[in-house]
C-alpha cells in the first residue's frame, strides 16, 4: 500500500477511536469501561479500528527497533508524538480486554505489549522534555486530554482486586493488599494533582468510582487511616475537577 495512503487510514481510524470516546463520555460511560462490557453495537465496531492501528504501531516500532536512529530527530520526535497518541488512546482499550477474563492479572508485568513499553520509553527519553505543558494548561484541557499513564485502568483493576484481598481478612495476603492500596491511592492523588487523569473517571459508573465504592465497604469493615485521596474523593472536591 501507498505509504501515504496507509497513514490517511491511520488518521482516520484514529479519529473513529475519538468519536468512540466522546462518544462515550456523553453516554456517562468512560470509553475503558463501555468497552470492557461490550454492551453497545459501538464497542464491537471499534474492535476492527484498534486491530487494524495495532497491528500498524507493532510493525513500526518492530522495523524502529530493528533499524534505530534511521531518521532525523524531528521526523522521530514526530512519529514517536504519534505512536503515544496511539499507545494513550488504544492501551486502556487492550487492558479492558485482558480484565474482561475475570482471572486475569498483573497487565504491566504479565500482559503488556512490547511495543507499548518500547513507545513508551522512547517518548520519555527522546521527546518528552520537548512537550511540556504547565499545569493550568493541563487544568484547562483536562476533557480534551488522554489520560497520561496508559496503564491507569490497569492499577484501578488491581487495586480493586486488593480490596476483595483486605476484605477478606487472610493475615499476610491482606496485609500485603492494605500496602499495595496505599500505593494506589497514593499514585492517583499524584494524577489528580497533575491534571495527568481524564475526567471520564469520575463517571458514576466507572471501575474507578466502582473501586472506591469498594475501597469505602471494606474501610468500614476493618478500619483503615485516612490518606489525601479519601479526603479529596469524601468531600467531594472531584466533582470539580479540572473546572476553573
Amino acid at each position: 500500500m501507498d505509504p501515504s495512503r496507509k497513514l490517511n487510514d491511520i488518521k482516520i481510524k484514529m479519529a473513529f477511536l475519538e468519536w468512540y470516546k466522546k462518544d462515550c463520555k456523553n453516554k456517562c460511560v468512560g470509553y475503558y469501561d463501555s468497552y470492557k462490557n461490550q454492551r453497545a453495537t459501538s464497542d464491537m465496531d471499534i474492535a476492527k479500528h484498534k486491530k487494524y492501528l495495532t497491528n500498524y504501531w507493532k510493525e513500526m516500532v518492530e522495523e524502529a527497533e530493528s533499524h534505530p536512529q534511521k531518521e532525523g530527530a524531528y521526523v522521530r520526535m514526530t512519529w514517536l508524538y504519534a505512536g503515544n497518541t496511539y499507545r494513550k488512546m488504544v492501551e486502556p482499550l487492550d487492558i479492558a480486554e485482558y480484565y474482561r477474563k475475570t482471572e486475569n492479572r498483573d497487565y504491566v508485568k504479565q500482559g503488556r505489549s512490547k511495543h507499548y513499553v518500547l513507545l513508551e520509553k522512547w517518548w520519555k527519553e527522546d521527546c518528552e522534555s520537548h512537550h511540556p505543558m504547565d499545569l493550568l494548561s493541563k487544568k484547562r484541557n483536562v476533557d480534551g486530554n488522554f489520560t497520561e499513564d496508559s496503564c491507569f485502568w490497569a492499577h484501578v483493576e488491581e487495586a480493586r482486586f486488593s480490596c476483595g484481598q483486605k476484605g477478606s481478612g487472610g493475615g499476610g495476603e491482606s496485609s500485603e493488599a492494605k500496602n499495595r492500596l496505599v500505593e494506589f491511592q497514593r499514585y492517583v492523588m499524584e494524577q489528580i494533582e497533575n491534571y495527568a487523569v481524564d475526567s471520564e473517571i469520575f463517571l458514576r459508573e466507572s471501575s474507578y468510582m466502582v473501586w472506591w465504592k469498594e475501597f469505602q465497604e471494606v474501610v468500614a469493615i476493618v478500619g483503615s487511616g485516612s490518606s489525601s485521596l479519601v479526603e479529596y474523593m469524601k468531600s467531594g472536591r472531584y466533582l470539580s475537577y479540572g473546572s476553573p
